[in-house]
């Protein structure tokens, strides 16, 4: 059997599954290797991380938003409940978590990352290349390697382009700045996840800014 599509597979259940906890959705790349990418190891790449504001620590190298994603919004908020909530789901399957698996402080941080997104290759890659910490900063973009991700399937995934094309032409600070602003309550501002169906504060649906849900 081909262990890396095994893997993948596991991984896509896991995601499609969580998406009923809590409105919960983990972003779960399926190849790469473990990164941890340091203030110390962006300099060395002529990206400072320690220059740039926290909000913008929260663009993955990817294009993802990390402030919209679940793990990191329960892990930031100390969200007991949510967190306990896919821990009593999934903590004795076959992914065998542990509660520190679904803390996170975003992809680049610089502190914790939740278990899923440890093993990312585009952050393999990002890291791997002078002056590239996201895959907009890259000549070689849109390779495969991200076209792949767009296409897997996962909804917040299929962002990840026009995100980064956005992004490219915004430049970090105003993209940044964007994104906090899009992944808020229409209504009262409370910030929302990838997967929320409406507002958990004040109960208004979710921007028409936002990715539509597909009807499960």
């Amino acid at each position: 059997m081909n262990t890396k599509n095994k893997e993948c597979t596991s991984r896509r259940e896991f995601v499609q599954e969580v998406a009923g906890v809590a409105g919960a959705l983990v972003c779960a790349p399926c190849l790469g290797r473990a990164f941890a990418l340091s203030a110390q190891d962006a300099a060395a790449k002529g990206t400072n991380k320690a220059d740039e504001g926290s909000g913008e620590l929260l663009v993955a190298p990817c294009g993802l938003y990390c402030g919209a994603c679940p793990m990191y919004l329960a892990s930031q908020e100390k969200d007991d409940q949510k967190l306990k909530a896919i821990m009593q789901q999934f903590g004795g399957g076959k992914m065998q978590l542990k509660r520190e698996d679904l803390l996170c402080d975003g992809c680049i941080g610089g502190g914790r990352v939740a278990a899923f997104c440890r093993k990312c290759e585009m952050r393999s890659c990002a890291e791997g290349k002078p002056n590239v910490t996201r895959c907009s900063d890259c000549s070689e973009f849109p390779c495969t390697r991200i076209t792949s991700f767009n296409n897997d399937g996962m909804q917040h995934h299929s962002e990840v382009l026009s995100n980064l094309r956005r992004l490219k032409g915004m430049g970090i600070k105003e993209w940044t700045e964007y994104e906090e602003d899009r992944w808020r309550c229409p209504q009262c501002r409370t910030k929302l996840s990838w997967y929320d169906k409406a507002c958990s504060k004040c109960g208004a649906k979710r921007s028409e800014r936002l990715f539509p849900l597909k009807q499960a």
